[in-house]
């Protein structure tokens, strides 16, 4: 028998849908104007219904977007629907789902069904009552979730998982149901069944984490595991990271039952970080699941000495086979590192900004910061020690870089122990393989900035060490050596720099006018601006020679040379820092200039190096600064009263190219907004703040004609 014809609202209606799905942005533009009127009246639901059902007669796109199209409108057409209309268009919506052999049409009814009955629940106050609300619904998932085809077992959890915040708030007093229900579609025959009960079951976990209620589907963590576990072994990396996603929500769960799986949780996050096979992006959301335990149950953690260890094992083991560098750490967030260190042995390229060491040392990092230390030192420091003796550079490698990824964490118990420890970082830094002295400059680094002050008992062996290896032959290493002189001298005295002071400011000289590489000359600056520091005064033989190398990078104009730019000025308000007014009274006007020159750049990081070498500079050169406050008071004033947050259009959820057709209130105001804050702008005022602050404190009276001008954005 054919297929009765549409009617003439309903070919209307699936004209105007089908070119809402052609590639052509005018004629959706046109589509959407002649829709929005059609979509206000009620008899637009009737025609839309009739184009989902059009199986013969209506392309799947049409079909699909019809659903989405009426999923949007259907909430402000319900309450204009009788009892009997309303009845009607549910029977007829769950006789779709019973016949409908597109999946994309079906799954947009699917969710269409969800909005209707999340829109019944809510016009409830009475939570029973919103629970029958659409009792034939339930009906519907019951049967189909025992239903002998797999396709019907699979819409149960479909319907499920679209309705899981109606479930959750509505649907309480049947969970103890609804979790022989998920039971059952866990160890179904069908994988897709099972894989769609894990991701309904999810969602609901997810929503209810935080709730009491999360007890009665705890017995289920284990079943989950297994599903996702199978999905592991066959490589279906989709269900595998809606696992991990729900298992990082559960991380934050008070709940018992919940903790009672930790062990079983991180052991499956344990395999997933050690899987090769998996994208890079899922063994990373596998390694977050750890880091969370660690930081909401770090006792519980730490008391299993056996689980903990496991972790500690399979980071070591990961950071042993990886070949990328276990110090590049350091330069992940500076985008010459990559530019420069490419086409370097030992550079691992990353996958959507994560690398296998990253991902180890990160969560060894947190593990370090979260654990009580009489728990996580010890296990950490015994393997380093154990590996810092191996004959396989790898080895070496982990070893020392675990020691200097816990610096920070394990601070306390790593001073109490410097004697233990420095000797063996001391020996790594002569290694023979390039990667492990790369490491050592690391672990060299954290501890010279982490253990202080004790650290600095070492500098007569810590600097001959450093200042050998910025001869290194492997650039990494240089890099690496500079960052350690930056930590080390920022706590140095004059005292104890001044021995090797000559040869190690001529050194870095010469490394920075020889080298190509951006990255090394800019930890190069830093570690200049470092010395200059720990000298004071004594740095001033040299100011003469330092300050035209700066000059010349502070000509730099090209947009990849800002950050080394922005770093030379930088490193000239440090000298000034250092060696007072008179020193550097001959390099302020080129420095200032230099600064404001940089304002004119579309540069968030230029404009924040200028305005901390404004606050140090007017702190050197005291009322000196004075004539320059007339131009920069205005400017700074300008920044400081800057809106760091604005009302931006929401983003769009499912058939987000039809936010015109939306049900909304205010369609005519152009929306939903939401407010975005630019943090990048609050940094920017925060250096404006301190740079004004500076010049109030160091100017004098000069300053004294601003006060009201700056006062101005802090009262409005």
């Amino acid at each position: 028998m054919a297929a009765p014809a549409l009617s003439a609202d309903a070919t209307q209606m699936a004209t105007y849908l089908s070119a809402l799905t052609q590639p052509d942005t005018n004629l959706i533009r046109q589509a959407e104007v002649a829709l929005k009127p059609i979509l206000k009246k009620p008899e637009c639901v009737p025609a839309m219904i009739e184009v989902v059902k059009a199986q013969t007669a209506q392309d799947e796109g049409t079909r699909h977007v019809a659903a989405i199209v009426l999923r949007k409108r259907i909430s402000g057409h319900m309450t204009k629907f009788d009892v009997p209309t309303k009845t009607a268009l549910k029977a007829e919506l769950l006789s779709v789902l019973q016949t409908e052999n597109s999946r994309p049409v079906r799954n947009g009814v699917v969710a269409l069904v969800a909005a209707i009955c999340k829109h019944e629940a809510e016009e409830t106050t009475d939570a029973a009552q919103a629970a029958a609300g659409w009792p034939e619904l339930f009906q519907f998932v019951a049967a189909a979730a025992g239903d002998a085809h797999p396709e019907a077992r699979e819409l149960a959890f479909l319907l499920l998982g679209e309705m899981t915040e109606t479930v959750g708030i509505h649907l309480k007093p049947q969970f103890a149901t609804l979790s022989s229900l998920f039971a059952a579609g866990l160890v179904d025959s069908d994988p897709k069944v099972q894989n769609s009960a894990v991701k309904a079951l999810g969602l609901l976990m997810s929503y209810l984490a935080d709730e009491e209620e999360i007890d009665t589907f705890a017995p289920l963590v284990q079943p989950v595991l297994t599903v996702a576990e199978a999905c592991r072994a066959r490589h279906d990396e989709e269900v595998v990271s809606t696992t991990l996603d729900v298992l990082y929500d559960l991380s934050f769960s008070p709940s018992p039952s919940i903790a009672a799986h930790m062990g079983t949780i991180i052991q499956f996050a344990q395999l997933c970080m050690s899987d090769s096979n998996l994208e890079m992006a899922v063994r990373d959301s596998a390694a977050l699941v750890v880091a969370t335990m660690a930081e909401s149950k770090p006792k519980h953690l730490g008391r299993d000495t056996a689980l903990l260890t496991g972790i500690v094992e399979t980071i070591f083991n990961l950071i042993e086979t990886s070949d990328g560098s276990a110090a590049g750490a350091l330069f992940e967030s500076n985008p010459a590192w990559k530019e420069d260190f490419e086409d370097q042995e030992g550079y691992e390229a990353e996958e959507n900004g994560i690398t296998e060491t990253g991902m180890a040392q990160g969560t060894l990092d947190m593990l370090a910061c979260e654990i009580p230390k009489k728990y996580i030192f010890e296990p950490v420091v015994s393997r380093c020690m154990a590996r810092l003796g191996s004959a396989d550079p790898n080895q070496r490698k982990a070893g020392i870089a675990c020691l200097g990824v816990i610096a920070e964490g394990c601070a306390e118990p790593l001073r109490e122990n410097l004697a233990q420890v420095m000797p063996h970082v001391f020996k790594t830094a002569g290694d023979s393989d390039a990667r492990v002295r790369e490491c050592a400059c690391f672990a060299l680094g954290q501890i010279s900035e982490h253990c202080q002050p004790e650290v600095l008992s070492y500098s007569s062996q810590i600097l001959p060490i450093v200042f050998a290896l910025l001869d290194d032959s492997n650039i990494a290493v240089q890099a690496t050596s500079c960052y350690v002189l930056e930590m080390f001298c920022e706590r140095l005295e004059p005292e104890g720099v001044r021995p090797l002071l000559d040869p190690l400011v001529r050194k870095l000289a010469a490394m920075l006018e020889a080298t190509s590489k951006r990255s090394v000359q800019e930890m190069t600056v830093a570690a200049l601006a470092a010395t200059a520091v720990a000298a004071e005064e004594e740095f001033a033989p040299y100011v003469v020679g330092v300050a035209s190398l700066m000059s010349k990078l502070m000509e730099l104009k090209d947009e990849k040379t800002y950050s080394l730019r922005g770093r030379a000025l930088e490193c000239m308000g440090h000298i000034a820092i250092a060696v007072g007014k008179d020193h550097f009274r001959p390099y302020f006007s080129p420095t200032m200039q230099c600064a404001c020159e940089g304002l004119t750049y579309d540069s968030t990081d230029l404009h924040e190096f200028a305005y901390a070498a404004f606050a140090n500079l007017a702190k050197v050169m005291g009322d000196e600064f004075a004539p320059v406050l007339a131009e920069l008071v205005p400017h700074l004033v300008t920044v400081i009263g800057q809106e760091e947050g604005q009302f931006e259009h929401a983003e769009e959820e499912q058939g987000g190219q039809f936010s015109g057709l939306d049900d909304s209130d205010n369609e005519d105001e152009g929306g939903n907004l939401v407010m975005h804050i630019r943090t990048a702008l609050l940094e920017t005022k925060k250096g404006g703040i301190t740079a004004v602050g500076e010049m109030a404190a160091h100017t004098g009276a000069a300053f004294v004609p601003y006060m009201g001008e700056v006062m101005t954005p802090f009262f409005v």
